[in-house]
This record gives C-alpha cells, structure tokens and sequence, in this order.
C-alpha cells in the first residue's frame, strides 16, 4: 500500500499539473486556459511540471504560475521520475492532474507512491494502434492503461464522444466528462472579431499538429479539387502547424502542382490572428475530442468546416453553429467551401450562433469550476477514508 499524504482540508486545493509543454498545441493551450483561469479567477494554488521549456512554460510564468522544468531531452524515464518525486516531497500538492500518456505513467506512478489522488484529462482518442511487432509500445499502453483503471481516481474526457470512447478501457464509474473552455472575452478583447476583407481573394485555412489522424492529406486533396473544378474562383490555403508529416505533406503538395496556393505556414504562436484573416477554417480530422482551435475560432465569428467527427458534432450543435462534413471525401468539403463563399450571409449567420454558444457553454471560468469540484471531491473522499482507518 502507498504511503499516506497529508492532505490539505481547507477548501482550494494545491493542484501540481503534469504536461509535456512541447508544442503549443490543442491540449497545451486547453492546460493554458485551465490552470489560468484557476489560479486567477479561483485563486487555486497551482504548480505546473513540464517535461520541455517552451511557449508553454514562458505563458504559464507570465501568469504567475510556478513552473518547473524536467527537460527530457537531457533525462531518461527513470531520472524523470526521481525529479519528478522529489518536486512532489517538497511542494507536497494535494491533486495530481496529469495530460498524456508519458506524463500519466510518471505523474500517476508517483501520485500512488506519495498517496496523492490523481486524476488525467485524455485530450483525444488515440491515434492508430501500433503494429504489433512493436512490443515496447505496447507495453507502454498497457502501463497506461493498468495506471488509469487502479492509481488514478478520475479519467477526464473533453467530449460525451470521447467518453463512451474510454468506457470501454476504464471502469465507467471513473470517466467524467468536462468540456474545454476558453477565455472567451480576453481574446476578444486582445484580438477584434472576424474581419476577413480579401477584395475577392479567398483565404481558407487549417490549424493543427501535423499528424495523420488530422488528415492534413485529405485539406490538401480538397484544395487540388477546388482548383481543378474551380478555376474561376482565387483561394488561397494555408496549413499552419508542424509535426511528424510535414514534409511528406509537402512533397503531396509539390506533386499536385499546388506550390502557388497551398503554403506551409509552420507553427503560429497566436493562431487567433491568423484565424481572423481567414474565409473559414477546415479541419478534415478523423477523430477530435473538442478542438481548442475551434473554440478559438468560434470566439472569433471566423466561419468553421468541420469533419462531423468526435465531439465536433456537439460543439457545433449539429450544424446550426458551423458546417458539418458527413463524407469524408475532397470533394464533399469541396462542395462545402463552394457553399460557404456563395452564400456568405449564411455562414456569417451560423458564425454568430457559434459565438453565442461558446458565451453560454465554453467559458474557462466554467470549465475551471467543474474540475475544481473534481479536486474538491478527491480530497473529501480520501479524508473520508483516513478517518475509517
């Protein structure tokens, strides 16, 4: 059996994060608004340990947000865990609250050994299962997975969809869900609403790590389509992100003959001023949970063509919030850009529904309440449990 902790029992907790901070991606940016939104609208004390310095780290400081680093490009597994356990002996947090699978094994290892109660928010559904001659990977979402369903106390989906999804690998009692946040008004504040006036120039876009299960290949099948069916109307597209399939992405692009339209634009630190200059964002996903990119681009009345995938479906509200593709095909999200630059009225309409709806069920404060409850609850059951022992 674990060791015992001594548990705070006054009503905020401290809450020690676990995240990789690699990228400045979707579950960085959902990690971003969610312990902001704690520390600053909830005053929760929070410390956040991440595995690499970057955008993440450098956002959360500027909050005033205790950041610590365990770089793992300078450490192996076994000395990630040892640093890791000994920042938990000396800030002594009261919830462990890990993001991925790295980050679950190590944070939810050391959470039981300390008797700290952990819960992970599972940002996504995962992408294709290894081969199976690939055994060490394997092993890897079997530590995982025996992790979720015995050390930790609480697996988080950020869908409904996602959830049924995780029923069916943890014991049900266990998965909750919270829908991901934003905050709404300081970024509109920071950055005006959609304002795309390209004097007949189309602008489409799409926003993500550049990973097969986002099926970048399939935006640059369409954009090919367009053109070739198209040739009257002027569209520009433009990728931004970075990840493994980059430059298989643009070697797809060289061989279609698609250099002078389609542009590669790398990671974006602020994606939201991108999204403002755009006709309408895409994303041709096989899977999301619930798409910070979304949310983001809903704040900014910035009309959406979406994979009905996922929790998209929910998060558009079926349609009356943005564009739902239901064939996964070029030419279905071809004919869906085609609808949306003939009538642009309409999709300006359903771009200020989606802005309602993100004010009335996405705000981070909301989001940050819920799992405040979530952490609340932990601590109240393991005392509980103390004082039957």
């Amino acid at each position: 059996m674990a060791p015992a902790q001594k548990y705070s029992t006054t009503k905020n907790p401290h809450v020690l994060h676990i995240a990789s901070g690699d990228l400045w991606a979707g579950a960085e940016v959902m990690l971003y608004t969610l312990v902001k939104s704690l520390h600053t609208d909830l005053e929760i004390k929070i410390t956040v340990v991440l595995l690499n310095p970057g955008a993440l780290e450098e956002k959360l400081r500027e909050c005033g947000i205790t950041v610590q680093i365990i770089d793992e490009s300078q450490f192996n597994g076994l000395q990630i865990f040892q640093q890791l356990n000994n920042i938990i002996k000396q800030t002594l947090p009261d919830v462990i609250h890990t993001h991925r699978i790295k980050e679950n094994i190590l944070g939810g290892i050391a959470a039981w050994r300390n008797g700290i109660p952990s819960i992970r928010t599972t940002h996504g559904a995962p992408e294709h299962r290894p081969p199976l001659y690939k055994i060490p990977k394997h092993l890897i979402l079997l530590t995982d997975r025996l992790l979720g369903r015995y050390c930790q106390q609480n697996i988080v989906a950020v869908s409904p969809d996602l959830a049924e999804i995780l029923k069916r690998k943890f014991p049900e009692s266990k998965v909750l869900t919270i829908t991901n946040g934003i905050g709404i008004e300081s970024l509109r504040r920071n950055m005006p609403p959609h304002s795309a006036n390209n004097n007949g120039h189309h602008h489409i876009g799409i926003a993500g790590r550049l990973s097969p299960i986002k099926r970048v290949d399939l935006f640059i099948e369409m954009a090919s389509y367009l053109k070739q069916h198209n040739p009257e109307l002027s569209i520009q597209f433009h990728i931004y992100g970075d990840g493994p399939l980059n430059d298989s992405l643009q070697i797809q692009a060289h061989s279609q003959q698609a250099d002078d339209y389609i542009h590669f634009e790398g990671h974006c630190e602020n994606i939201s001023q991108e999204l403002q200059s755009l006709d309408a964002l895409v994303m041709t996903s096989d899977h999301e949970g619930l798409p910070m990119v979304l949310l983001e681009a809903m704040c900014l009345q910035t009309p959406i063509i979406a994979s009905a995938v996922g929790g998209i479906p929910d998060l558009l509200e079926q349609g009356k919030c943005g564009t739902l593709v239901r064939k996964h095909t070029a030419k279905a999200f071809s004919e869906a850009v085609i609808n949306l630059i003939t009538k642009p009225k309409q999709h300006q309409q359903l771009a200020l529904m989606a802005l309602e709806r993100v004010r009335n069920h996405y705000s981070a404060k909301h989001t940050a309440e819920t799992y405040l409850s979530v952490y609340q609850s932990l601590l109240t059951h393991k005392n509980s449990e103390k004082k039957l022992k």
